[in-house]
């Protein structure tokens, strides 16, 4: 009986498994295979970047790039599926090593306590590791604030939406949208952010993202001050640079009470963007309880992922 269950139900038993893997034993960054795939996307970007390039040209060499790189990698993973013997392992496998949060949590988490020990400089080092922007002229309340956005935002990149794409297209799909992910992430940490060469992947990643991002910052926003974060959304969120960032920092501001957004620097070049809420802006007190609410936004998808599935046992028996 057991032994059915098991071989009928394999592919979400392998799906939770892998969460809960990706939970309590996340792969140590330094030999982790995002990282060695990161290093080879920056160098195709800096073999492919010329700056006094015309623009249309940038378009070109930035999506013929990026979709060469992807095709290659898909083609040799399904490749490998055809002949696995259990593929459904091998899927649980791949959503583990697509999956990207706990370190990030972890990296936040201590940013906090170096700034509570007045350690901003070890602070900075650790947070440039995390974000494309320039931290150094940053205040502790700046490292704060460049913390929690970038907690948020690659929350909801690397872990939430990989979840919904491998739940909506298997693994496959969540494979091509976490290697766009890198790619462009390898890509920004050399250039501008408004730069042309990076506009096809960046333009490509917002429609892939508009709704999984939506509904990570509805996720949010029903935990707490749910009221708040719709007047955000509708004040902030819809008229930011980029409107699903705008979407999170909105109900992450709402929820937690502080202000974020504001002006950042990039390889020199201050970039205004708007600032989020007018309220007091964070301290290190503020990143546990982002980190907590994440939490919560991941047990909820959790418990709705197996309500899902048991009303679907309940409708096909």
């Amino acid at each position: 009986m057991i032994t059915h269950f098991v071989q009928t139900h394999l592919d979400i038993i392998v799906f939770f498994i892998a969460l809960l893997a990706e939970r309590f034993f996340p792969l140590v960054s330094w030999y982790h295979p995002n990282t060695f795939l990161s290093i080879i996307f920056a160098a195709l970007g800096e073999r492919l970047y010329n700056r006094s390039n015309p623009t249309s040209y940038q378009y070109l060499a930035s999506t013929l790039a990026f979709t060469l790189t992807v095709l290659v990698i898909v083609i040799l993973v399904v490749l490998f599926l055809e002949f696995a013997f259990y593929p459904e392992l091998l899927n649980g496998l791949i959503l583990y090593l697509l999956l990207s949060s706990r370190l990030q949590e972890k990296k936040s988490l201590r940013i906090a306590r170096l700034i509570k020990q007045n350690q901003k400089a070890i602070a900075k080092e650790l947070l440039s590791s995390l974000v494309a922007r320039d931290v150094s002229r940053l205040s502790s309340p700046g490292i704060c604030k460049a913390t929690m956005e970038s907690l948020v935002l690659q929350s909801a990149r690397h872990y939430f939406a990989v979840i919904f794409f491998y739940l909506i297209g298997g693994p496959i799909s969540a494979i091509v949208y976490r290697l766009l992910t890198l790619i462009h992430q390898s890509w920004r940490k050399k250039q501008q952010p408004n730069s042309p060469f990076l506009k096809p992947i960046a333009k490509l990643l917002f429609v892939l993202e508009w709704l999984p991002t939506r509904l990570v910052a509805i996720t949010i926003a029903a935990t707490n001050a749910s009221k708040h974060s719709i007047h955000y959304i509708k004040y902030y969120g819809r008229h930011f640079y980029q409107t699903n960032t705008g979407w999170l920092l909105s109900v992450t501001s709402a929820a937690l009470h502080v202000q974020l957004g504001g002006p950042a620097l990039y390889q020199g070049e201050r970039y205004n963007k708007m600032r989020v809420g007018t309220e007091r802006l964070p301290t290190a007190d503020d990143i546990p309880v982002l980190v907590n609410r994440l939490n919560q936004a991941k047990a909820f998808w959790l418990l709705s992922i197996v309500a899902i599935e048991i009303a679907t046992l309940l409708l096909v028996n």
